[in-house]
């Protein structure tokens, strides 16, 4: 074995299951010393997003549950199984675990009490590693602050340019203004920024979704004597910490349809999801970032209702796109059905049609992030299970 190049060793450990590599590490002092190299974990990851190879969809189900559910085939998806997750508490009972945001192997999880919020976190759920974020050094302020300040909204992402994890904080304050934060992991620090731009707007959702090095959301402000709201979206970069807005392909929406909008990530392109209520839905994809006629629409399903007169109900399904197969014919949707159940299904882009996907053990409702294992925060502390 000593005889062996240590490129040669590289190239052989690059292509190991994430599992092998944690056992390997006691090899040697040498493969250790490989296995925990910040590139090797790099190349590690962009191999496996290349080849799909550690492919998974992570379920997060209330109040605290997850579920791996293994996806290196485009129609061929395995069995959920529990991921087990623990962090000491002092009420177990009554927290809640709330998805922030993924990139790169780690999720960022936020832990609540009664909706004051416990503690942050980042976890690899791949080789079950943790680590816990420190609360913001500027807060709390002196006096205890409004219903109307309490309101704290985080996003998640990578900043390649540094090579650092940055987790952003919001924090709403009277007049529709909102206070910024950001979190360093290299720094290990939280520091102000500027604060949130459009001014009389509000935020249209409690998430932001990371993609391309930045955290976008969107936001609206109602029309005076109109029940309807203007739409705009915001971008913050996370290595310049500058924000930019780029166009919605709705710039008004009714009233009605406010809260079956939202903003997701499809591939690599910033996706607008509006499921017009009791009508169709709709997806859109931004193929060129800050383009207006960039905006393409992927599709627009019919919404199919029926109605239960014995007990006087209204049924209907919603969607919201997930993954495109490998050939780009076919999107995986979450299907929602009167929000009381979710499934997976695939959606055939030309034909109209839907396939749907049989798994078993799937949770009954759950938010799913398409995830890759990760040797990312290798380091970090063991979760208990």
């Amino acid at each position: 074995m000593l005889n062996i190049p240590r490129e040669l060793i590289w190239d052989i450990l690059l292509r190991l299951q994430l599992k092998d590599l944690i056992r390997y590490r006691c090899v040697s002092k040498a493969w250790y010393a490989f296995i925990h190299n910040q590139d090797f974990i790099k190349l590690h990851l962009e191999r496996s997003i290349k080849t799909n190879s550690t492919r998974t969809i992570l379920l997060h189900t209330t109040p605290s549950y997850f579920f791996s559910l293994p996806f290196d085939n485009d129609e061929k998806l395995g069995t959920a199984t529990v991921v087990r997750f623990s962090i000491p508490s002092k009420d177990p009972v009554r927290e809640t675990t709330v998805t922030v945001g993924y990139a790169n192997g780690l999720v960022c999880i936020r832990n609540s009490i009664d909706e004051d919020m416990s503690y942050i976190a980042l976890w690899n759920p791949s080789i079950q590693k943790l680590k816990k974020i420190p609360t913001r050094t500027h807060e709390p302020r002196a006096q205890p602050s409004l219903k109307s300040e309490m309101l704290n909204i985080y996003g998640f992402g990578y900043d390649s340019t540094n090579d650092d994890y940055k987790i952003v904080g919001i924090i709403r304050k009277p007049a529709h203004e909102y206070e910024v934060s950001v979190y360093s992991l290299k720094a290990n620090s939280w520091k102000r920024i500027q604060n949130m731009p459009c001014s009389g707007f509000s935020l249209q959702s409690y998430s932001m979704v990371f993609s391309k090095g930045a955290l976008s959301w969107l936001m609206w402000k109602k029309l005076h004597h109109e029940h309807q709201y203007m739409i705009v979206g915001v971008t913050l970069d996370l290595a310049s910490e500058k924000y930019r807005e780029f166009p919605s392909p709705v710039d008004r929406i009714d009233e009605i349809e406010t809260s079956m909008l939202e903003l997701d990530v499809l591939g690599d392109y910033l996706c607008v999801c509006i499921n017009r209520f009791m009508n169709r839905c709709e997806a859109w994809i931004m193929k060129e970032y800050g383009v207006t006629e960039s905006w393409s629409l992927i599709y627009s399903i019919e919404m199919v209702l029926s109605i239960d007169m014995l007990y006087y109900t209204l049924e209907f399904q919603t969607y919201k796109p997930l993954v495109f197969s490998k050939n780009g014919k076919t999107v995986l949707l979450k299907m929602s059905k009167n929000f009381k159940s979710d499934s997976l299904v695939w959606y055939d882009l030309e034909k109209k049609s839907f396939k749907q996907v049989e798994i078993s053990g799937l949770p009954g409702l759950f938010k799913p992030t398409i995830c890759w294992g990760s040797l990312c925060l290798l380091d970090g502390d063991p979760v208990i299970v």
